[in-house]
């Protein structure tokens, strides 16, 4: 795949990812809230709490896994930590300029709380720090032949045989026994002396 292709697509899964993980933040803060709220621990608001949660955590992870481009990550980082410096910097404003007129109600009391408590800004400077790794914008190598390491392999000993030559094989010729050994012996061994 093209390093331009990666990053639509990239693009692209940023751009989806971005409202369904925000929708399953607030919406399983909501589910929470009321679990706790109304010490209901056995109820199912809980496990539906649990259960988008999850989903959430799973798309955050993948998008800042280093399989996608890294505009996968930076774009709901952007917009989450735009959300958040938002909250930081004017939160009487914000507040007052939430959306409850445009959010259904479940989402709308798990934004403002997540939005209040930062939560917006953790993970969206996450998401934007997960995207700045420099390998994470190059492209991957292709299938090509794995890169060497090391030296390139040995050349064979000694010269190259000479043109008519038999070619040499075994080892290098050695220079002899050293002067203070005698030659080899390979027939019977020397008599011993017998008894008497």
């Amino acid at each position: 795949m093209s390093n331009g292709a990666r990053h639509g697509l990239g693009a692209l899964v940023g751009l989806v990812v971005t409202p369904i993980v925000a929708v399953c933040m607030m919406y399983g803060t909501d589910k929470m809230a009321r679990a706790v709220r109304t010490f209901a621990y056995e109820g199912g608001d809980r496990w539906i709490g649990v259960a988008v949660f999850l989903v959430a955590a799973v798309l955050l992870g993948l998008v800042a896994g280093s399989r996608l481009s890294p505009l996968a990550s930076l774009i709901p980082g952007a917009a989450y930590a735009a959300i958040g410096l938002l909250w930081v910097a004017a939160p009487r404003w914000t507040f007052e300029h939430a959306g409850r007129d445009v959010l259904p109600r479940e989402l709308w009391i798990g934004y403002t709380t997540l939005a209040a408590y930062g939560f917006f800004l953790l993970i969206g400077i996450a998401l934007v720090v997960a995207s700045l790794a420099p390998s994470r914008w190059k492209a991957r190598a292709g299938a090509g032949a794995a890169p060497r390491f090391g030296a390139p392999p040995p050349a064979p000993m000694g010269p190259p045989p000479m043109h008519g030559a038999p070619a040499h094989m075994g080892p290098p010729p050695g220079q002899g026994s050293p002067p203070w050994q005698g030659a080899p012996q390979y027939g019977q061994p020397p008599a011993q002396p017998g008894p008497g």
